[in-house]
């Protein structure tokens, strides 16, 4: 009876180890074809917060002290050789996360409005090279950024971008196994990596989302059959509210059929302008003016 038990653990062992190789065969075929599509985007934006709302001077200064121009950087898909990619909106205008979210404080709560100016985006090539491009289109609903290269540029030329292919994904089902695409940052020479995991849950409204673990944002990930599933993006919280005071989102793989859709839209935007900066009441730039002045005649 124990020989047959262990035969049979033996026979089980030996079909996962070979599963497991298998993976890893195919995911390093699928590195090779596709690492570079994947790209690092250098953002500068200038960052502002308000609140909705009869709010405390001490809250509205706190928010305003919030507003700053800064860079940053995050990891895209190119979907289209012409230059076109697709990131996680989440990850290149932190605005988009924030903006209507009711936070608690401990003078009651507040919903905040926030909006970022995407002063300049450059694409970060496997090289370090960084060609100058625009954000043509953001999607809040399904969290995606596109960003398309000035392929007019002197940066640009003699450069030829390899794209994912949309068109070629699949559906996937809870536990299969999956292959994520990435590329570390600069302390680790930019260089192309992968992670193997599964889908540990899939979200069906009000839409798909897919539920696997990732080393990034705004990569491919790709079934164990060499189909692509989706792109990581960033998912907020449905209720639109903290009761800690602290944002959080959660990363999902948006399916590649809803990504392609929106994709069609962008190949024919021209680069977003940005927001206009609302004007504050009069009140609320006293407000802010206060402290200063107190600080001054001290």
């Amino acid at each position: 009876m124990f020989r047959t038990i262990a035969l049979a653990l033996a026979a089980t062992t030996t079909l996962a180890s070979a599963s497991s190789a298998e993976l890893r065969e195919t995911a390093k075929k699928i590195s090779a074809e596709h690492k570079d599509a994947v790209v690092w985007l250098s953002v500068l934006a200038k960052s502002s917060m308000t609140a909705d709302g009869d709010v405390p001077a001490q809250i509205k200064q706190m928010l305003a002290a919030q507003e700053k121009e800064e860079k940053s950087e995050v990891t895209g898909t190119v979907i289209d050789a012409s230059g076109m990619i697709v990131t996680a909106l989440g990850g290149l205008d932190k605005s988009s996360v924030v903006d209507g979210q009711t936070v608690n404080t401990p003078m009651g709560a507040i919903k905040l409005k926030a909006t970022s100016e995407i002063k300049e985006v450059k694409v970060i090539t496997a090289d370090g090279s960084e060609i100058p491009a625009d954000l043509v289109l953001k999607d809040a609903d399904l969290g995606l950024a596109f960003i398309k290269v000035r392929m007019d540029s002197e940066e640009a030329k003699g450069v030829e971008f390899q794209a994912i292919n949309l068109a070629d994904s699949a559906k996937g089902e809870v536990l299969d196994e999956c292959i994520a695409l990435g590329r570390l940052d600069e302390s680790l020479n930019r260089e192309a990596s992968m992670v193997t995991s599964e889908i540990s849950g899939i979200t069906t409204r009000p839409r798909t989302f897919y539920r696997v673990i990732t080393d990034t944002i705004g990569c491919p990930v790709y079934l164990a059959n060499g189909k692509l599933l989706g792109v990581s993006v960033l998912r907020s919280p449905k209720s639109n509210s903290s009761r800690s005071g602290q944002i959080s989102v959660s990363p999902v793989i948006l399916p590649a059929a809803d990504i392609a859709k929106v994709a069609e839209q962008a190949k024919e935007a021209k680069p977003v302008e940005a927001p206009k900066a609302e004007e504050k009441p009069a009140e609320e730039k006293e407000a802010e003016a206060k402290p200063a002045e107190e600080k001054a005649g001290e």
